[in-house]
């Protein structure tokens, strides 16, 4: 068989899974598309009780925006302390890196209910949002902390050894030289995180969501409505709801992940132009 050929069958033969996974993709929104006929200034603008999804809109941007801010230094931190501090063949970093390969494999039902127990009952936080922020950290910490890590292993190692033959410190080095160069993968791992947790239900039905409850929380302590729950309720408890609510519902959570992912590809994208190495 003539190598030409080769590469003509390997080209299809990455093609198809590319085609596929593109094409679930479009079959997916295929089916939402049903709810665009939903979608209005009074839909996304009123309350639930008026046939909208305004509280649940916002409370999934609260839900989201209050994780990420938990996250984020958390998840950077570690991954600083475990790319730039910590011994190479310590065995409490390998402890902590299995610690987190682990965190990262428990089913999200699972981690709901561990909040609930821990934030909601032991705590004495109640169902209320910010127990639904520390709940949806467990689940996003994990990819924040490993595309961190990753995103720090790119930096050449000529980087930290220019910015300490200059004279600056280790955290001077990281803090001006490193983390600026890196920070396009960090971005990237928020927006993987984000996508992680956005359309968790079981974890915030445990801990954060209740559909009674009338106007936004005033504090992080009072519970919130997420599109993810409002969606849950839609298909289970109110089973006679029209299917094109419901996709109307799921095509908001879809503009919102899409809105941070937007968001997330312009940062990065000017960090890239910045930074040329």
């Amino acid at each position: 068989m003539r190598p030409e050929f080769k590469d003509k069958i390997m080209h299809v033969l990455f093609l198809v899974p590319t085609l596929i996974a593109a094409g679930m993709l479009v079959m997916m929104l295929a089916f939402m598309s049903e709810g665009i006929g939903q979608i209005s200034w009074r839909f996304l603008s009123s309350s639930i009780f008026e046939g909208g999804i305004f509280e649940p809109i916002m409370g999934t941007f609260f839900l989201f925006l209050g994780t990420v801010l938990i996250t984020m230094p958390i998840g950077i931190f570690a991954a600083i302390y475990l790319v730039e501090y910590a011994p190479r063949d310590s065995k409490f970093v390998r402890i902590v890196d299995q610690a987190i390969n682990n965190l990262a494999g428990v089913p999200s039902i699972v981690i709901g209910l561990f909040g609930y127990t821990f934030f909601c009952k032991i705590l004495g936080l109640g169902i209320s949002l910010v127990a639904g922020w520390l709940t949806l950290t467990l689940m996003m910490l994990p990819i924040m902390i490993r595309g961190t890590e990753e995103a720090l292993r790119m930096i050449p190692q000529s980087f930290r050894e220019a910015a300490m033959a200059l004279g600056a410190t280790k955290w001077e080095t990281v803090r001006d030289a490193v983390l600026p160069a890196a920070m396009p993968g960090i971005l990237t791992s928020i927006l993987l995180g984000v996508a992680r947790v956005a359309g968790e239900t079981a974890a915030i039905i445990f801990t954060a969501s209740v559909l009674t409850m009338r106007g936004l929380p005033r504090t992080p302590l009072e519970p919130v409505t997420s599109l993810t729950f409002y969606l849950f309720v839609l298909l289970v408890a109110i089973p006679k709801t029209s299917y094109k609510v419901a996709f109307g519902v799921a095509l908001v959570l879809f503009g919102i992940v899409f809105l941070f992912s937007a968001i997330a590809t312009v940062i990065r994208m000017y960090y890239r132009r910045k930074w040329k190495w």
